[in-house]
């Protein structure tokens, strides 16, 4: 296959200043080998702040997701559709399926001046991700560890525009499966650079990551290109990964007359 993952997400969220929450939606879907398989993630999000003090804050969350798998078999070939000329005619006489499920997930997010993290925990309930003659594989539940913060390596001058350093690290298990990220951002102005480094800790894979980055007040857009170095070499253009990133913000009438208190994170 040329292309075979695509992946497409939109989500939108807002605060609800009146009872400290923040309530969101995300739509995900994976296609693979060219519409062969589909996954359809909606989630609903709903988290809810504090503060304990007056430069910190908490967030704890919970995220319930509806899932649509797809299966259309029209684009497979199958060893009767071969002759033995090598010529495929024919089609599958397997018809589509669509099956669906449910999932829970939870995490805390917080900051303290100028550090920030958060903890996430995916698939609670393990759902099952297919069937197949009398067995089920079921989704291992993941565990998500985030640290980072923001320095500003322009703090000593006085006049000079404010350039953040933001180091990183993301460590993600998921039943045998670990992997380390360590990446960092510098933010200069309204322009975003990041260098991410992915490993899967078993040291065949190794993973690099460049991100660039504009936001103002109302947009942000973000591009990130990502290559892999195996142990017989740079794989390159055949098995990179592009993600293109789009955020817009809308105007936000707060008629409580309250400044909303964000936790930090990187915006890309």
């Amino acid at each position: 296959m040329n292309m075979p993952y695509s992946t497409f997400g939109v989500s939108y969220d807002r605060t609800v200043q009146k009872i400290r929450s923040g309530v969101g939606v995300n739509i995900v879907s994976d296609v693979e080998a060219l519409g062969v398989f589909t996954r359809t993630t909606m989630d609903i999000v709903y988290a809810y702040g504090i503060q304990p003090t007056y430069n910190s804050h908490l967030r704890f969350g919970l995220q319930t997701s509806a899932i649509m798998r797809s299966r259309n078999y029209s684009g497979l070939v199958f060893p009767d559709m071969i002759d033995v000329g090598g010529n495929t005619s024919g089609s599958p006489d397997f018809n589509g399926v669509t099956s669906w499920n449910y999932d829970f997930s939870v995490g805390v997010a917080g900051d303290y001046e100028n550090f920030y993290g958060g903890v996430a925990v995916h698939h609670i309930l393990e759902p099952v991700e297919a069937r197949y003659a009398g067995t089920k594989a079921y989704i291992p539940r993941k565990y998500t560890v985030h640290l980072g913060a923001d320095f500003n390596l322009f703090k000593w001058y006085r006049f000079k525009e404010v350039l953040l350093f933001s180091p990183n690290v993301i460590y993600i298990q998921q039943g045998e499966f670990n992997q380390l990220n360590l990446g960092a951002y510098l933010s200069r102005y309204r322009l975003v650079a990041g260098l991410w480094f992915r490993d899967n800790l078993s040291l065949n894979s190794h993973t690099f990551i460049i991100t660039v980055g504009y936001q103002d007040d109302v947009f942000r857009i973000g591009y990130s290109y990502d290559f892999s170095i195996m142990d017989y070499g740079l794989r390159g253009l055949p098995s990179s990964s592009h993600e293109v990133t789009l955020g817009w913000n809308f105007e936000y009438k707060n008629k409580y007359r309250r400044k909303f208190r964000y936790i930090k994170c990187p915006k890309f």
